[in-house]
């Protein structure tokens, strides 16, 4: 499917941003550079600008032109909202945190989800962009009974829901739920931003075909390191 023009021109910024060739604080090429180079009008060169500017990754300064706001990422908001077994939401790595084992009403996360007296493990890390920098924390919660051996994976590297695939643990099916919120002082640091400003939430819930919990997820975004998009074909 042929792309429309003003997708192309913001493909291509992204592109020039995310690879390093535009840093923060770079001017991008003027309306009629764009306009020359994707062969458009001024409103496809337009329209891909006020999509960057809404994302973060631009931003307009008065006599500079436009100039580069973020090398943040892109990612599907539908692989966050399915748990993919194919692998990872977001390419790259993570840094663990930490990690501990507890019995399920000793973490506010799992304490709804399983029984009383379930061992669980609580793993905390930071996906990492490629320039090491944190864009999601992401805090889990898991059965133990299902995933005794878990803690012996790599987890920088570890994807759970291919994981708990591979263990013979199949079917399996989440649900989500989004909200605005603030960050604890420790989780703000790890994105380097300030408690008061709002980031998304996201916790997820994974079960298995006949309806056992086996793990909740939670996370939270960078504000403008990661842009979550979902793309609807129109006919």
């Amino acid at each position: 499917m042929v792309k429309a023009k003003h997708v192309e021109i913001r493909e291509w910024i992204e592109q020039e941003i995310h690879s390093g060739r535009l840093v923060v604080g770079d001017r991008l090429p003027t309306e009629r550079e764009l306009m020359e180079r994707f062969d458009v009008s001024r409103n496809p060169v337009q329209t891909a600008m006020t999509k960057l500017v809404e994302t973060g990754l631009v931003r307009r300064r008065r006599g500079s032109g436009t100039v580069v706001a973020s090398t943040g990422l892109r990612s599907s908001l539908l692989r966050f909202l399915h748990a993919s077994t194919e692998g990872p939401e977001i390419e790259g790595l993570h840094r663990v945190v930490s990690t501990r084992v507890l019995a399920a009403e000793a973490h506010p996360l799992a304490a709804d989800l399983f029984p009383d007296g379930t061992p669980v493990v609580e793993l905390v890390r930071i996906k990492l962009d490629g320039h090491g920098d944190g864009i999601v924390v992401e805090r889990c919660v898991i059965d133990l009974m299902l995933a005794p051996n878990i803690l012996n994976e790599d987890l920088a590297a570890l994807t759970t829901a291919a994981y708990y695939t591979s263990s013979g643990i199949d079917q399996l099916h989440s649900t989500s739920v989004l909200a605005a919120t603030h960050l604890s002082a420790g989780d703000a640091r790890h994105l380097d931003i300030e408690t008061t400003t709002p980031v998304v939430r996201q916790v997820r819930t994974l079960h298995t075909g006949n309806g056992r919990p086996v793990e909740r997820l939670e996370m939270f975004f960078h504000p403008t390191k990661l842009t979550l998009e979902v793309t609807q074909i129109e006919r």
